[in-house]
C-alpha cells in the first residue's frame, strides 16, 4: 500500500510529530514489525542502518538549530530568513532530513497490505504507521523473545526519535520566543533598540556623509511606518509589526534613512548622536559649556586643560555609557578649538587617570558637586532660550 508522507510545515503538524516520537511503547514496535513485514533478520539490519544514518543526519541539524539560536535570531531584530516563509515552515525546512526520514521510518512500520481499490485516497503516514497515530495489536509475547538484532533496532529507534524529538523541541521553544516578541511591543521594541544601536555603530560614516549630501531619504517603508504613527500607533507597536518581519538590508536602509532625517532635523551631528543619543536638550548644553569652559579658568600646566578638569566634565556631560572617554575626547577637542578655545586639552591617559582618582574618592564628592555646580550656573548664564535659537 502506498501512503501520503507529505507533512504540513505548520506548527500543528510540528506538535503532532513530536506527540508521536514520545510514544516508546514496546506493543506498538512489534506490531509495526509484524504489519510491515519486518520478519527477516536481514531486513531488521537493514532497518537498523537507515535509522543509524537518519540518526545520525538528525544530529547534525541539531547542531545547526542551535547555532541559529546561539547566532542571536530571537534577539535580531531583522532576519534573512523570514523573508518568505513563517518562522516555522523556515525552522522545519533546515531539519528536512529529520522530517522526511522521520516519515519513513513511519512509514516503514505500517501495514503493508496490498489494497485492491487503488482510487482511493492515499493515507496518511502519521496516522496508519503502529509507531504513530494507528490502533495496535497488543502483543503476547514481549522483545525478550525476540533475537537480538530486533533489540539493538529498538534501541536505535529509541535514540532515534529522542533526537527527532530535541529537534522538534528547539523548533517549538524558538518559535514560541518569537511569537511571545510579537505579541509584547515592549520586547519587541527592546529588540529594535539594540539592533538599532549596532546599524549606527557601524554606519557613523555613511550617515554622516548622507546628512552632508543632503540625499534623499524616503522609501516605502519610513512611509508605511509614518502612516503607523498617524494612526497613532506607538514605536513599541510598530516595532512588534515589524519584528521579523524585515531583511537585514531592509532594516539598515530603515535605520540608517530615519538617523539621517533626524539630524537634519534636530541639526545634530553624527558625533553627537553617537554621544547623546536624541536628548537633544543635553547636546545643547554641552555645546554651550564647552564654548565657554575658559571661564571657568581650567589651565593647568603649560596651557593645558588638566586631566582631573577633563575627567569631571566627562562625568557632568552624561555621556552614554557605550561611548568610551576617548570618542568624547576627540568630540570635546574639536568642538572646543572650533569654539575658539585657547588652551590645549591633555591627552587621553591624564583622563583617564582623573577617572581613576574620581571613583577611588580621592576627588572628594564636594569637588564634583562643586564642579556640576558652577557648569549648570555657566550653561544657564549663556544657553538661549529655544525662542531665540
Amino acid at each position: 500500500m502506498v501512503y501520503d508522507k507529505h507533512i504540513d510545515k505548520t506548527e500543528d503538524a510540528l506538535c503532532e510529530l513530536r506527540e508521536v516520537y514520545s510514544s516508546n511503547e514496546v506493543d506498538r514496535f512489534i506490531d509495526g514489525l509484524e504489519s510491515g513485514r519486518i520478519n527477516s533478520e536481514e531486513k531488521v539490519i537493514k532497518f537498523t542502518n537507515f535509522i543509524r544514518s537518519s540518526d545520525g543526519l538528525t544530529q547534525l541539524e541539531f547542531t545547526r538549530l542551535k547555532r541559529l539560536q546561539d547566532e542571536g535570531f530571537i534577539e535580531k531584530f531583522a532576519t534573512n530568513y523570514n523573508k518568505r516563509y513563517s518562522t516555522c515552515h523556515m525552522l522545519m525546512d533546515k531539519m528536512r532530513s529529520g522530517i522526511s526520514r522521520g516519515i519513513q521510518m513511519l512509514e516503514k512500520l505500517c501495514d503493508k497490505t496490498r489494497s485492491r481499490r487503488q482510487s482511493k485516497p492515499k493515507r496518511k503516514v502519521i496516522d496508519n504507521s503502529k509507531m504513530g497515530n494507528s490502533p495496535y495489536n497488543s502483543t503476547l509475547w514481549g522483545l525478550e523473545y525476540y533475537i537480538e538484532s530486533v533489540h539493538v533496532l529498538y534501541s536505535e529507534i529509541l535514540d532515534y526519535k529522542t533526537h527527532l524529538s530535541e529537534c522538534i523541541d528547539l523548533c517549538l521553544y524558538i518559535i514560541e520566543q518569537v511569537a511571545y516578541i510579537r505579541s509584547h511591543p515592549e520586547a519587541a521594541h527592546e529588540k529594535h533598540r539594540k539592533s538599532r544601536q549596532e546599524v549606527l555603530l557601524n554606519s557613523r560614516s555613511v550617515v554622516k556623509r548622507l546628512v552632508d549630501m543632503n540625499v534623499e531619504m524616503e522609501n516605502d517603508l519610513m512611509k508605511k511606518v509614518e502612516a503607523w504613527k498617524q494612526e497613532k500607533k506607538s514605536i513599541e507597536e510598530i516595532s512588534a509589526l515589524l519584528y521579523h518581519e524585515l531583511d537585514e538590508n531592509e532594516y539598515n536602509d530603515w535605520v540608517i534613512s530615519e538617523e539621517v532625517m533626524a539630524a537634519r532635523r534636530q541639526g545634530i551631528t553624527n558625533q553627537e548622536r553617537a554621544l547623546w543619543g536624541d536628548d537633544k536638550q543635553q547636546v545643547m548644553r554641552c555645546r554651550t559649556a564647552y564654548s565657554h569652559i575658559d571661564e571657568l579658568k581650567p589651565e593647568g600646566q603649560k596651557d593645558h586643560i588638566g586631566g582631573k578638569f577633563l575627567a569631571l566634565l566627562h562625568n557632568w556631560s552624561k555621556v552614554q555609557t557605550s561611548r568610551g572617554v576617548e570618542y568624547w575626547l576627540t568630540y570635546f577637542t574639536e568642538f572646543y578649538k572650533a569654539s575658539g578655545g585657547e588652551l590645549t586639552p591633555v591627552k587621553l591617559g591624564a583622563v583617564k587617570k582623573g577617572l581613576t582618582q574620581i571613583v577611588k574618592a580621592e576627588v572628594t564628592k564636594e569637588e564634583v558637586d562643586q564642579f556640576n555646580l558652577e557648569l549648570d550656573s555657566l550653561v544657564k548664564k549663556h544657553m538661549k532660550n529655544e525662542s531665540e535659537s
